[in-house]
């Protein structure tokens, strides 16, 4: 009995100290052209621990400058023909508008538990420095401009919904002569795990029950099956 009061103390005791332990997160990218550099590093109790991931770099073929997916679609002549002879009635029209209600407060249900956990990171560095250029002076103005709009709308969301610790440092340099594009992006941030935690478990239970039962054609899909037909 002893032994088993222990084993249940030494657990409590392990995942007390999990909860409460802080895990900083460091992401840095360096863009230059068409080369990319990324390193995610993750740690806890002041580095004791860490992990690091390095991305290596990334170059472009010039030969092929995007990425090419192959779709596969089948087709079937009779499903086609049952498709097009599929009436939308009223009826649906109100199963759909239902269906879309119940998804969507599905979806905000989450998205409030998502931003209490975001409120408990804590920002200790933010960097971000842009050199930009098209080669013309008129557009590189336009660019320089919108970038900027971009990073000051992004800090001032995250000075909303997180704790910035730091003064953010960002900043543009266009290049009105020739064409560059490089960036530098440096961000840190603290949580603890047991916020990470809570979170989690208020999301599987916020969707505990899998996808809700819809009645609309469009969304019953979802739950592999389909309103229209009749169950025998």
């Amino acid at each position: 009995m002893k032994w088993l009061l222990l084993i249940l103390f030494l657990i409590i005791l392990i995942l007390l100290v999990i909860a409460f332990t802080k895990l900083t997160i460091y992401f840095q990218l360096n863009h230059s052209h068409d080369n990319d550099d990324i390193k995610i590093k993750f740690s806890i109790w002041f580095g004791l621990i860490h992990y690091t991931i390095n991305v290596p770099a990334v170059k472009v073929d010039e030969d092929s400058p995007s990425i090419v997916f192959k779709e596969t679609r089948q087709s079937n002549v009779s499903e086609r023909k049952e498709k097009q002879n599929k009436k939308y009635s009223f009826k649906n029209f109100l199963a759909s508008i239902q269906d879309w209600k119940t998804l969507l407060n599905r979806i905000f249900g989450m998205t409030a538990i998502i931003k209490r956990f975001i409120k408990k990171i804590t920002i200790t560095k933010f960097e971000w420095h842009s050199h930009i250029g098209v080669g013309d002076a008129a557009h590189t103005g336009v660019l320089a401009g919108l970038g900027w709009s971009i990073k000051g709308t992004l800090v001032g969301l995250i000075s909303q919904y997180m704790r910035l610790k730091t003064c953010p440092d960002y900043s543009i340099t266009p290049s009105f002569q020739k064409a560059v594009s490089e960036t530098k992006f440096v961000c840190m941030i603290h949580f603890r795990i047991g916020h990470a935690m809570v979170a989690g478990m208020r999301l599987i239970k916020r969707w505990r029950g899998g996808i809700p039962k819809f009645k609309s054609p469009q969304l019953s899909k979802l739950n592999g099956t389909d309103s229209n037909k009749k169950s025998v």
